[in-house]
Formats: structure tokens, C-alpha cells, sequence
């Protein structure tokens, strides 16, 4: 039962988590004035536009993967200066929000009496807490300030142009992708990142049970 409602939740989140993700990127720098997502037509919620088929199968199998990046110009956007900052961090900011709103769900589930102790319930509440993990998860690592993330882009926003750091980064980019691939896989860089997220989690858990006196 557990494999099969992982499954499912798996499959929601490729088609959820993904395509919001990729949206958001989208929308903020729309926002910012940058037309290219639009002209791209990724100014959509429609996950087919925004699914990688390697990385849709990885969040599938593994948890961990990857949608179409979204195309941007930010020589477009209105603020040079924080521009990049904002549409980069608005991806991990849906996986987060997103995470928040399946573990408030849950909680609403865990407060119905009338399904209390029936699978229904248990079925359901496996279904939230999965995708909220997953959700999450993916937030916090599109966090980290390292190449191939979108933490990266928000330390590049906020780094002087031309520092000694960015070029470094970007003379060594291939070593550094199969590095951070290689550490994922073997679970070194997923560790810390389960651990954070579990924070976030529990924060996140914290404040959905408030309305019910949690």
C-alpha cells in the first residue's frame, strides 16, 4: 500500500512540483519585465511545456530531479540589481510554499473525525507527508550556493561582477556538475540537505497545527 500511494505521489509531484516550479521562475521575471519566458511560451502551468523526461523519471525514482530550465535574459529585467535574485529564488520559494501547503493539508485530514483510524485517512495523510518531503526537499537544495542550483544564481545576484569566485566557478563548471552529481547519488550532499529539510519540515508542521491548537 505504502509503494503504491509513494508512487502516486511521486507522479504528482513531477506533474505538480516541477511545472511550479519552472512557472514561477517564469512569472517573477515576467514581473521584472523580462518577456523571454512568455515569448518561450513557459508563462504556462501546463507541466509538459516544463517536464525534463530524465529529470521527471529521477523525482519518480529517487526523489531528486530536474524540470526544462526556464529561458531568461536579464539584461531584460527592471532591477539589475536584484533582478536576478528574485526570479532565482522564486523556484525553491514554490517548493517550500508548496511543502507548506500539503503538511497543512495533512493536518486537516489528521483533524477529520469522522475518517479517524480508517485507511482513507492513512492512505491520505501518506499521500501530503511524501510530497511534502519531496517538495521541501527540493527547496532546500535548489538553496545551496553552489553551481547547478538556484542558490548559485542568488549568490551570483549578490556577489560584485567579476569576482574571483565566479570565475573560478565558471572556468571548472563541467568538474563541478559531476561532482555535486556524484555527491548527491552517494548520498554525501544528500544527508545535510535531508537534515535541513527535516527542520523546515517540522517548522512547517509547527505552523499548520496552530489553527488547531497543535
Amino acid at each position: 500500500m505504502y509503494i503504491v500511494i509513494a508512487l502516486l505521489a511521486a507522479a504528482f509531484l513531477v506533474f505538480c512540483v516541477i511545472p511550479l516550479h519552472e512557472f514561477a521562475h517564469a512569472w517573477a521575471a515576467d514581473k521584472q519585465g523580462d518577456d523571454t519566458p512568455r515569448l518561450s511560451g513557459r508563462l504556462t502551468l501546463n507541466p509538459l511545456v516544463h517536464i525534463d523526461p530524465i529529470g521527471g523519471a529521477l523525482i519518480a525514482l529517487i526523489g531528486f530531479g530536474w524540470g526544462k530550465p526556464t529561458p531568461v535574459n536579464p539584461r531584460n529585467f527592471r532591477n539589475q540589481r536584484w533582478g536576478e535574485v528574485i526570479v532565482s529564488a522564486a523556484g525553491p520559494a514554490s517548493n517550500l510554499l508548496l511543502g507548506w501547503l500539503f503538511l497543512f493539508i495533512e493536518t486537516v485530514i489528521l483533524h477529520i473525525g469522522s475518517i479517524n483510524g480508517s485507511i482513507l485517512q492513512m492512505s491520505l495523510t501518506t499521500f501530503f507527508e511524501y510530497a511534502a518531503t519531496i517538495s521541501i526537499f527540493l527547496g532546500v537544495l535548489n538553496l545551496l550556493p553552489i553551481p547547478m542550483f538556484d542558490g548559485w544564481h542568488i549568490l551570483e545576484g549578490i556577489l560584485p561582477n567579476g569576482s574571483r569566485a565566479e570565475a573560478w566557478v565558471y572556468r571548472n563548471q563541467r568538474a563541478i556538475y559531476i561532482a555535486i552529481i556524484i555527491l548527491l547519488f552517494t548520498g554525501i550532499l544528500s544527508y545535510p540537505v535531508s537534515m535541513l529539510s527535516e527542520f523546515v519540515i517540522r517548522f512547517f508542521s509547527w505552523l499548520s497545527g496552530l489553527p488547531f491548537g497543535a
